[in-house]
């Protein structure tokens, strides 16, 4: 054979090679979307058996549809000083720590949690800081399905008390 007869052997090989490469690429992505036969969702799921006394009976299993896991929504809770003057808002739990600051009635900081010594975490200005439980009013919102939001009160217990 001639070099030339060579190259084009080797050229159709390798157009033949790259077709059937695209053939297979084509089926495994048709494969991945094609929805399951029955035959092979009864397959998978596992043979349920139901056990008596004296037989061993299976049952016909029925091919059941996954739903998607409803995510729950998680709770945020909110509180607001209901002092009539400045709330002292401390660095740690106690009158030990030191003051980062003053809270007033009608502002609305994010609860972190609710300690069992009597003092809550706070979002304060975008870091956890300390205030005095007794001195909050907690609340979270309930959302509807048009996206209204109303405001309901709760208690400090109804957030969780954690040890520190």
């Amino acid at each position: 054979m001639t070099r030339k007869t060579l190259t084009i052997i080797l050229d159709a090989f390798i157009v033949l090679l790259l077709i059937t490469i695209v053939l297979l690429i084509v089926m495994i992505v048709q494969r991945g979307s094609a929805p399951i036969k029955e035959e092979q969702a009864a397959a998978a799921e596992p043979e349920v058996v139901s056990y008596n006394s004296t037989a061993v009976t299976p049952q016909p299993t029925e091919a059941v549809e996954e739903q998607p896991a409803e995510e729950k929504e998680e709770v945020v809770f909110y509180c607001t000083p209901n002092t009539s003057s400045a709330m002292n808002i401390r660095s740690g739990a106690g009158t030990d720590h030191d003051k980062v600051g003053s809270a007033y009635a009608g502002e609305e900081y994010q609860v972190i949690d609710v300690l069992e010594e009597g003092w809550t975490i706070i979002d304060f200005k975008g870091r956890e800081a300390y205030a005095f439980t007794e001195y909050l009013d907690f609340y979270s919102y309930d959302t509807d399905a048009d996206g209204n939001k109303t405001k309901k009160s709760v208690k400090a217990s109804d957030i969780g008390i954690s040890e520190q």
